[in-house]
């Protein structure tokens, strides 16, 4: 019989160590023999971007119904069928991001996401794990590689907070604390400081807790 398939969201700051995170876990997992993939929201082909930018003039709220509802459509065309088959999905970035960036400029509370998100009876991660690190770190990163295009952007979602370095210790401050909301909720959450960067030890991290916990993997 075939196992339905874990739905894992890695989310963070900017330079937190997601991308190395989630490549990381995958090599690890396919070493393991368990089918896994990703995805990245914004860059999925049917992703429309433009109408969530549309919306950034009438406000944070609307801007989260515009996400959502991408995200709503883009879960049950490419999350839920591969769940079915069996495979593991990893997202990059997801529900925590928007709790986050929506939720930043006090219009909308991050309760108020959670429900928008439960009323279009999102799908909810098995497990999600945020990637947190300095201000700083994050800053010698960016300095030590290219800069993303999200970081290049003037009109992503993100990317007006990122020169601000005011701004982006806010933002990983609050990532701490969509930590603490999404554990309230009784939602399953591993928190990775990555100031000092241990790839293979992190992903282990994830992959013992899918092993373990979840009991996912047969041995």
């Amino acid at each position: 019989m075939t196992n339905k398939g874990l739905f894992i969201v890695i989310d963070g700051p900017s330079a937190s160590g997601k991308d190395s995170i989630i490549k990381q876990v995958l090599k690890d997992l396919s070493e393991l023999g368990v089918k896994a993939l990703s995805i990245e929201e914004t860059k999925e082909k049917n992703y429309n971007r433009k109408k969530i930018l549309k919306e950034k003039n009438k406000g944070n709220q609307e801007v989260a119904r515009a996400i959502i509802d991408e995200r709503k459509k883009l879960y049950q065309a490419k999350v839920i069928p591969q769940l079915e088959s069996g495979t593991l999905v990893i997202a990059n970035r997801g529900e925590p991001s928007t709790l986050i960036y929506q939720t930043f400029e006090n219009q909308i509370t991050m309760e108020e996401i959670w429900n928008m998100h439960r009323n279009e009876t999102m799908l909810i991660p098995d497990l999600i794990v945020i990637v947190n690190c300095s201000v700083g770190e994050a800053l010698r990163r960016e300095s030590s590689m290219k800069i993303s295009d999200e970081n290049k952007d003037e009109n992503s979602m993100s990317g007006k907070f990122t020169k601000d370095f005011e701004r982006r210790k806010q933002i990983h401050a609050k990532f701490e604390k969509v930590r603490n909301f999404l554990e309230r909720k009784k939602l399953l959450v591993i928190y990775l400081r990555t100031d000092i960067m241990d790839i293979q030890e992190e992903s282990q991290k994830v992959v013992n807790f899918i092993k373990n916990k979840l009991n996912y993997v047969r041995e």
